[in-house]
């Protein structure tokens, strides 16, 4: 995100516990070597305990508390002191709700900085002077869902330039909180992965016509930020099939496979970074954070089990944690495996190819790529699946 819309006064308000501490260290650390935080309602160590959960530079701080002082004026002073004595390049002030709530109390802090401030404040902090005076506001919040939680990011005010967009959703996890931007079928990186394709293999005719349709991209394979879905079948050829796939992409690029249940185990035949992460750990920021554990520095994340996610959390939670992967990594490339689900529009549209395979036919329902050939047998023999163009 662009920090420039930062540079002046900023204001961040909402409920406790919706990430806006979160957020300000962040864009804080973004804005400048030396920050100085001045923090109303919590102790020192706390903060110090933030700071090192986002896995930001501690060193970089330097932290004031002001934890049971009645007397404003003295408060209000003694930051003019720090803040001259410090000489940061950016100011956080958390908990803003701490000043009476008047014209020159919020014009004696808005003036007191000729750098960039970020104001943290409580819900009625949105509807105060300084909220009027502020150059960017913006609104934090919260909701749940089938269980899950949403946060949001609402940016109601910006004089200095251009937010990202009207609204983010935002994920609160450690390394800092990601602004999770809307995904498009458009961002895509401008290498491709290249597959072995030993287990998985496309007769002749189809990579020629693919060749010919593309010469930018002559075989089946992913591009970095794409992302494939294939929806198949529960019997067993269609798991072998998946985790044949999935070796494919082992073998060729560093590949996490991440599923939501075990069933794939007992098909998978090679060497690959594994992890299991349970359905219900997706409905919060945790599970986003062991999504990146699994992932590390793979190159595809190939994601098993989530028709599980499509049951239990609903498609909105499945959009989200397909954002949140894009938007923490957008070079990452996610291969998606869905068992007993169809892949209707609300589907396919979270991905630039679409894949539907199930007993011995396979059919491209949607293609990056342009697909010449749309239609497929399945045939297992010599230890591999071939994709034969069909007519049927």
């Amino acid at each position: 995100m662009d920090l420039s819309v930062f540079s002046g006064f900023s204001l961040i308000y909402g409920e406790p516990g919706v990430g806006k501490t979160s957020l300000a260290l962040r864009i804080a650390e973004g804005l400048g070597r030396k920050i100085l935080y001045i923090s109303m309602y919590e102790y020192k160590y706390k903060i110090e305990d933030k700071i090192k959960y986002l896995q930001l530079d501690i060193d970089r701080f330097s932290i004031y508390d002001f934890i049971n002082i009645s007397e404003r004026e003295a408060v209000l002073e003694a930051i003019g002191d720090i803040y001259v004595r410090e000489a940061p390049d950016v100011v956080v002030i958390d908990g803003v709700n701490y000043f009476p709530d008047n014209r020159e109390t919020a014009s004696a802090i808005y003036r007191m900085f000729d750098i960039p401030v970020i104001a943290i404040g409580e819900e009625p902090a949105g509807r105060s002077p300084l909220a009027y005076m502020a150059d960017l506001l913006i609104e934090m919040r919260q909701e749940f869902s089938r269980g899950a939680r949403y946060r949001y990011a609402r940016f109601l005010k910006s004089r200095l330039g251009q937010p990202p967009a009207a609204e983010l959703r935002l994920a609160v996890v450690r390394g800092g909180p990601v602004l999770i931007e809307p995904w498009n079928e458009g961002r895509l990186g401008p290498a491709a992965i290249p597959l072995s394709m030993r287990r998985v293999v496309f007769a002749a005719e189809a990579v020629e016509a693919l060749a010919a349709a593309r010469q930018d991209y002559a075989r089946p394979g992913l591009l970095e930020g794409s992302r494939v879905a294939d929806f198949v079948g529960q019997g067993p050829e269609d798991m072998a099939l998946a985790s044949a796939v999935l070796c494919d992409y082992a073998e060729s690029a560093r590949t996490a496979l991440i599923y939501t249940h075990r069933t794939i185990e007992r098909f998978v035949k090679c060497d690959v970074k594994r992890r299991l992460v349970p359905v219900d750990a997706l409905a919060d920021d945790k599970g986003l954070e062991a999504l990146m554990d699994a992932v590390g520095d793979a190159k595809v994340a190939f994601l098993h089990g989530l028709e599980q996610v499509v049951f239990r959390l609903g498609v909105r939670r499945l959009r989200l944690v397909l954002d949140f992967l894009s938007s923490w990594r957008p070079d990452l490339a996610v291969a998606a495996f869905f068992s007993g689900v169809e892949p209707s529009p609300r589907l396919f549209d979270m991905f630039n190819t679409v894949w539907r395979i199930e007993a011995g036919k396979a059919e491209v329902v949607k293609s990056m790529l342009g697909w010449p050939v749309r239609r497929f047998k399945v045939e297992r023999r010599e230890g591999a699946f071939h994709f034969i163009p069909s007519s049927i």
